[in-house]
C-alpha cells in the first residue's frame, strides 16, 4: 500500500501526461525532439523540476526558460535537466527547447518531475506560425563569425528570424528545416546528394521517422506558412545546369499546394527570398532577381491560396559561419516577415 508522501510522488511522475504540452512538431509516440525549437512547456508550484532525458542521438544544444528568463545549454547530455537550484517556492513556467536541427541529433524526453504539484497546462495560442526552410532557418552558423566552423552549439535558434518573428506576433511556432535541402534539389557538391528533398521531407512527423508519417492534426494547423527555400536550389558549384526562375516558380506552386492540402485550413504563405542570394554571385547569373521574379510569378499563379513575397535583402559583408547569416541579418528579416504577416493577417 502507497503512503501519502509516495503516492504524492507517483502523482508528480504522472502529471505530465495531462500537464506537459510538447512545442512544434513533436511525434507523442516517440517523445523525439527532432526538429529545430521543438521542446515541452508545463507549468508548477515548487522549487523544483527535472525534465527527465530518456536518451540523445549525437549532439544537441537547447534551451531552458524559466519564468521567461533563458539559459542557453550548448551541449545536452546526461539523463536529465534541472531547473537552476536558486528557484523560489511559488508558481513557475517552464519550457526546454531544443536549439540545434535534426542532423546534429535528437532529444528523447522522459519523465518530468516537479517537487510540488503540476499546474494547468500551458494553452496554445490563437496564433500559429509554420515556417519550412534550409541551413538559413536552422540558425547554422548563427552563434559566431566567420571564418568559423558551424557545430550544434553554434545553432541558437532563439536567435534567428523564425523565433523572432512568432515572438513578436504572440504565436506558436513550428519549425521544419534542413540544411543544404531544396525544394527540387539539394545544395550541390562534387557528388549527386540522393537525400530528400523538402516536399519529401516535410511529410515527416520527427525528422528521423517514416516519409507520410505526419497526419496534419487539426491542432498543428497554421495561420501563416512561411517558406524559405531556394539558395541551395539555385546553387550550382559548376558541377550541375543552372536552374531557371520557371523551374523554381513550378516547384513552389506545388509545394504551396500540397502543404495547402495537408492542412485543408487555407493558410497565408509568406514566401522569402534569400538573404544569400545576390544579383553580384555568381558573376552575371542574378539570382536574387531570378528568384523574386519566380517568387512573384507564383504567387499569381496560386490562385485561391493567399501568397505573400517577402523580400529580404542581400546580407552583405556580415557573415556567420560559411556566408550564413547573422544575427543582425536575422533580425532585419524578422523585422519584415513581422510586418508582412502583421498586415496580411491583421495580426
Amino acid at each position: 500500500m502507497f503512503s501519502r508522501k509516495s503516492l504524492l510522488a507517483v502523482l508528480a511522475v504522472l502529471g505530465p501526461a495531462q500537464a506537459i504540452r510538447y512545442l512544434g512538431r513533436v511525434n507523442p509516440a516517440t517523445k523525439e525532439l527532432s526538429w529545430s525549437a521543438t521542446g515541452v512547456s508545463f507549468t508548477f508550484s515548487g522549487k523544483s523540476a527535472t525534465i527527465g532525458i530518456e536518451g540523445l542521438s549525437g549532439a544537441n544544444s537547447a534551451e531552458l526558460i524559466i519564468d521567461g528568463k533563458s539559459t542557453y545549454i550548448p551541449s545536452v547530455s546526461g539523463t536529465s535537466v534541472t531547473t537552476p537550484k536558486n528557484l523560489t517556492q511559488g508558481k513557475h513556467t517552464v519550457i526546454f527547447r531544443k536549439s540545434s536541427e535534426a542532423q546534429f541529433g535528437s532529444i528523447f524526453i522522459g519523465n518530468i518531475t516537479v517537487d510540488g504539484k503540476f499546474g494547468a497546462d500551458i494553452p496554445a495560442r490563437s496564433r500559429r506560425i509554420e515556417v519550412i526552410g534550409d541551413s538559413i532557418t536552422s540558425g547554422y552558423g548563427i552563434g559566431a563569425t566567420l571564418p568559423c566552423t558551424n557545430t550544434a552549439a553554434l545553432e541558437i535558434i532563439s536567435q534567428t528570424y523564425s523565433v523572432r518573428t512568432a515572438e513578436a506576433l504572440n504565436a506558436d511556432l513550428s519549425i521544419i528545416s534542413w540544411s543544404g535541402i531544396g525544394i527540387i534539389r539539394n545544395y550541390a557538391s562534387g557528388q549527386v546528394d540522393t537525400s530528400p528533398i523538402m516536399p519529401e521531407r516535410y511529410t515527416k512527423y520527427g525528422a528521423n521517422d517514416a516519409s507520410g508519417s505526419y497526419p496534419f492534426p487539426k491542432s498543428d494547423r497554421p495561420n501563416a506558412v512561411v517558406i524559405n527555400l531556394g539558395t541551395n536550389d539555385f546553387g550550382h558549384n559548376n558541377v550541375r545546369p543552372k536552374l531557371t526562375g520557371t523551374e523554381y516558380t513550378a516547384a513552389m506552386v506545388k509545394f504551396v499546394r500540397q502543404v495547402a492540402a495537408g492542412y485543408k485550413n487555407d493558410p497565408t504563405f509568406f514566401l522569402l527570398t534569400s538573404p544569400m542570394m545576390s544579383d553580384g554571385y555568381p558573376a552575371g547569373e542574378n539570382v536574387k532577381s531570378t528568384q523574386r521574379a519566380a517568387l512573384n510569378e507564383a504567387a499569381l499563379q496560386l490562385n485561391g491560396t493567399k501568397a505573400v513575397v517577402v523580400d529580404w535583402p542581400d546580407q552583405g559583408s556580415d557573415l556567420g559561419c560559411d556566408y550564413h547569416p547573422t544575427p543582425n541579418t536575422n533580425g532585419i528579416g524578422a523585422k519584415l516577415l513581422t510586418e508582412a504577416v502583421a498586415k496580411a493577417l491583421g495580426w
